[in-house]
C-alpha cells in the first residue's frame, strides 16, 4: 500500500532516483523530496500488533483474577504465567518480522531503493491519524468488557468438571460418572488431580499431552491406565481437606447385604473402623492412620503396574529403626526387588476415593436398601446380578437384554408376579439399568474389576496386599493380619425374653466355613462381584465342569468325563477336617476300595507323580495360546478328571515337538528325548 504522505511511522524507504542519473552525481539539494512507504503496514506486522495488544488486555485481565481469587488456581496461573507472556512475546517478534520482509520484497523489486530509519510522528491533527485514533479507541472500549465477560466465564469453565470430563477428555466418561456418584462430587477434578499452583498443571498437562494425541488418532488405551503413578503427593491435595493426624476412635460403618436366595433375605453387618489418629490433643496414637499419621515412614515394592503385587516391604518408626518385611521368601538384606518404589500416602489405600466401580452384587444392594429395586420380588438380587455380569458389546445392548432377561424370567418362573406386580419389575428393570450404567462400560472395557479398590479387602487384596500373614522382617516377625487390628464387629445376639443385645466380637460369616476355608482371604470368594452359592460348586465351578468335561476352553481335545464325576461327590474325597493333601485323600479312597489294596493303594500319589512329570514337559515346550491351555488345567486341577488332562498334555507336547519346540524336559531339569514314553509308575 503507497500513502503520499511525509508523516509515516516506522521504516521507511525513500523513492528511487530518477534513471540516468547516479546518487554520486546529483546533490541532495537537487533531489526531489522521497516519497515515504509505511513499512509497518502489512498483514504480518498488523497481526503481530493485535497480539501484543490482546495479550497485554488479557494480561491485565487474568491479573485481576489472580489479586481477587481467594485460592490460587492452575488453570489462571498457566495462562497467565506461560499461555500469554508467550503470545506477547511472539507478537513483539512478528511485528519487526513483517516491517523487514515487506522492506525484503520492496528491495527485489527494486535493488536501488535504500531504507532509511524515521522516527513515528503522531498528530492528531493528521486526518488519516485522527481517524486511525478514534478506529483503535472505539475498538478498545468495545473488545474490553467482551474480553473481561469471555474470561471470566472461561477461567470458571476450565477449572469445571465438565470441562475435564466432558469437552477435553469424552473418553473419560467411566470416571466421570463414578465421579458423579461419589462423595466427592462436589470437589473439582483439578482440585485432586493437580492441586495448586502452576508447576504441577504444566507437568499434567505435559504428560497428558501423548494422550492428545492418541485421542485424536482413537489409539488411546481402553481402559485408561489409573492416574496414581502421576498424582502429586496426597499431603498436598487429600490433606488440604482431611488431616489423618485428627482422626481418632473408630467409626460405625453399617452395611446392608441380601442374600442370593428367593426372598432375598437381608442381612446387617456392624463394625466398628479403628480409624485412629496421631495426635494426642484429639484421641489416642493408635489405629489404621498410624501407617502414615504416627511418625512412621513406611515404603513398598510393587512388581505390577497396578499395585497389588508388594513383595517388599520397609518400616521406619520416629527412633530411626528400620524393619524390613518380604514375602518373596528372600532374607531381609537381599537386594530390594525391582518395582516401583513408593512411600504411603493415602492414595495407597484409598485409591479410589471419587471414582468407585461397585461389584454388582454390592451394587444391587444398595439399589435394594434404598428401595429402587423392590426387595420382596423374588430373586430379584440372584437375576439381577445375573443378568449385569453377561458380556455386552456396548451399553445400549446391554440396557436391552437386561430388560429382557429379567422380564422373560418373571414371565416364565412367576407368572403371578409379572401379571399382579407388573409395575414393581418394570422399577426394578430400571433400577438394574441404573446400577450397570454407574459400574459398566463396556465400550472402554471397564467395571468393578478394571481398576482394584485398596479400601477393604471384599472383592480385591486391599489390605491383604501386605497383611496376609507372609510379610516376614528380620526377626521372624510378620505383619500382623488379626481381623480385630482394623476392625471390631457388633453381631446381634438373642437374649432371654426376645431382647437383642450387641456383642463385640469377630465376624460371624452367614454360612460355616471349614478345612481350608477358614483361612481364606475375602477377596478369593468375592472376587466375582457377589457372595457365591454355599456350594462346592459355588466356587469351584471350573473343576466341576472340568470332571464333566464340559469346559468350553478344552471342548477341542475331545475329553471325557471323569468315571466318577456322577458317583462320587465333592465330600466323598474331601474331608474339610483333615488336611487337604494327597495322603489323606488316598486315605479316603481306601474305605471304598479295601478290598481292591493292591490296585488302589497310593494310586494319587502315582497319578500326582505323572502329572507334574507332565506339566514340567509342557512349560518347557508348549507356546502360544496353549499357555493358556496349562493354566486352565492348573485352575481346574488335573487329578479331578485324570485321564483326560494326561491325554491334553500329551497331546500339546506333541504337537510342541512336532512344530520343533525346545527340548523338553523332565522333573530335574535335565532335557530329555521328545519320545521318551511317561513312565505310568
Amino acid at each position: 500500500m503507497k500513502r503520499e504522505s511525509d508523516t509515516g511511522t516506522g521504516l521507511e524507504e525513500p523513492a528511487a532516483a530518477p534513471p540516468g542519473t547516479g546518487r554520486g552525481h546529483v546533490s541532495r539539494q537537487d533531489q526531489p523530496p522521497p516519497k515515504a512507504r509505511l513499512l509497518w503496514n502489512n498483514v504480518i506486522t498488523m497481526f503481530g500488533i493485535f497480539l501484543v495488544v490482546m495479550s497485554v488486555i488479557l494480561l491485565l485481565t487474568f491479573g485481576l483474577f489472580t489479586i481477587l481469587s481467594p485460592a490460587a488456581n492452575p488453570y489462571v496461573d498457566i495462562v497467565g504465567f506461560m499461555v500469554l507472556p508467550g503470545i506477547l512475546i511472539m507478537g513483539v517478534v512478528i511485528i519487526p518480522f513483517g516491517i523487514f520482509f515487506r522492506s525484503w520484497r520492496l528491495r527485489r523489486s527494486d535493488p536501488t531503493q535504500h531504507l532509511e530509519f524515521r522516527y513515528p510522528r503522531f498528530d492528531l491533527n493528521d486526518p488519516n491519524q485522527r481517524w486511525a485514533a478514534k478506529v483503535v479507541t472505539v475498538s478498545t472500549l468495545f473488545l474490553l468488557p467482551l474480553v473481561g465477560v469471555s474470561s471470566y466465564h472461561g477461567y470458571h469453565y476450565t477449572d469445571s468438571t465438565e470441562f475435564c470430563a466432558k469437552a477435553c477428555h469424552s473418553v473419560m466418561e467411566p470416571q466421570a460418572v463414578a465421579h458423579q456418584n461419589s462423595p466427592h462430587a462436589r470437589v473439582t477434578c483439578a482440585e485432586c488431580h493437580i492441586g495448586s499452583g502452576a508447576s504441577w498443571f504444566v507437568k499434567s498437562k505435559l504428560s497428558g499431552t501423548r494422550q492428545v494425541f492418541a485421542t485424536l488418532r482413537d489409539t488411546y488405551s481402553r481402559p485408561i491406565p489409573p492416574a496414581i503413578h502421576h498424582l502429586r503427593p496426597a499431603r498436598e491435595t487429600c490433606e488440604q481437606c482431611h488431616w489423618p493426624e485428627k482422626f481418632f476412635g473408630a467409626q460405625l460403618v453399617e452395611l446392608a447385604r441380601f442374600a442370593s436366595d428367593e426372598q432375598n433375605t437381608p442381612r446387617e453387618i456392624n463394625m466398628l473402623v479403628n480409624t485412629g489418629g496421631g495426635d494426642e490433643s484429639t484421641g489416642r496414637l493408635e489405629g489404621i492412620h498410624a501407617h502414615m499419621a504416627l511418625g512412621n515412614k513406611i515404603e513398598y515394592v510393587a512388581v505390577d503396574d497396578a499395585l497389588q503385587d508388594i513383595p517388599w516391604v520397609k518400616m521406619t518408626d520416629k527412633a530411626g529403626r528400620e524393619l524390613i518385611y518380604r514375602s518373596d521368601g528372600r532374607p531381609s538384606s537381599d537386594p530390594v526387588p525391582q518395582g516401583q518404589r513408593r512411600t504411603i500416602d493415602c492414595m495407597d489405600c484409598h485409591n479410589r476415593p471419587a471414582h468407585k466401580f461397585r461389584a454388582p452384587g454390592n451394587a444391587v444392594d444398595l439399589f435394594l436398601e434404598t428401595g429402587k429395586i423392590d426387595n420382596t420380588l423374588p430373586f430379584i438380587k440372584r437375576e439381577a446380578v445375573k443378568s449385569m455380569t453377561q458380556d455386552y458389546p456396548d451399553s445400549e445392548t446391554a440396557r436391552t437384554r437386561i430388560g429382557a432377561q429379567l422380564a422373560e424370567f418373571y414371565q416364565r418362573e412367576y407368572p403371578d408376579v409379572w401379571n399382579e406386580r407388573r409395575a414393581a419389575v418394570n422399577q426394578a428393570i430400571d433400577g438394574v439399568r441404573q446400577a450397570y450404567d454407574r459400574n459398566f462400560f463396556p465400550e472402554m472395557k471397564v467395571n468393578w474389576k478394571t481398576y482394584p479398590d485398596n479400601i477393604g479387602h471384599m472383592t480385591s487384596p486391599g489390605c491383604f496386599r501386605c497383611h496376609e500373614g507372609r510379610h516376614v522382617n528380620q526377626f521372624g516377625e510378620i505383619i500382623r493380619h488379626d481381623c480385630d487390628i482394623c476392625h471390631t464387629f457388633l453381631n446381634p445376639v438373642e437374649g432371654d425374653g426376645g431382647l437383642r443385645f450387641i456383642k463385640q466380637g469377630e465376624f460371624a460369616h452367614p454360612y460355616t466355613l471349614e478345612g481350608a476355608h477358614v483361612n481364606l482371604r475375602c477377596n478369593q470368594c468375592h472376587e466375582t462381584g457377589s457372595a457365591p452359592s454355599p456350594t462346592c460348586t459355588g466356587c469351584h465351578a471350573h473343576t466341576d465342569r472340568f470332571r464333566r468335561a464340559t469346559l468350553d476352553t478344552l471342548a477341542s481335545f475331545n475329553i471325557s468325563p471323569d468315571p466318577m464325576a456322577d458317583v462320587v461327590d465333592c465330600q466323598g474325597c474331601h474331608d474339610l477336617t483333615e488336611p487337604t493333601n494327597i495322603e489323606t485323600i488316598d486315605t479316603l479312597c481306601m474305605d471304598c476300595h479295601d478290598d481292591e489294596y493292591d490296585r488302589f493303594e497310593g494310586m494319587l500319589g502315582r497319578w500326582d507323580a505323572e502329572i507334574r512329570q507332565l506339566m514340567i514337559r509342557a512349560d518347557d515346550t508348549v507356546r502360544g495360546h496353549h499357555r493358556q491351555t496349562l493354566e486352565t488345567l492348573r485352575r481346574a486341577g488335573p487329578l479331578h478328571n485324570f485321564e483326560a488332562a494326561r491325554s491334553i498334555l500329551q497331546e500339546l507336547i506333541a504337537d510342541s515337538a512336532v512344530a520343533g519346540g525346545a527340548s523338553p524336559r523332565d522333573e530335574h531339569g535335565r532335557e530329555a528325548s521328545r519320545k521318551e514314553p511317561v513312565d505310568d509308575e
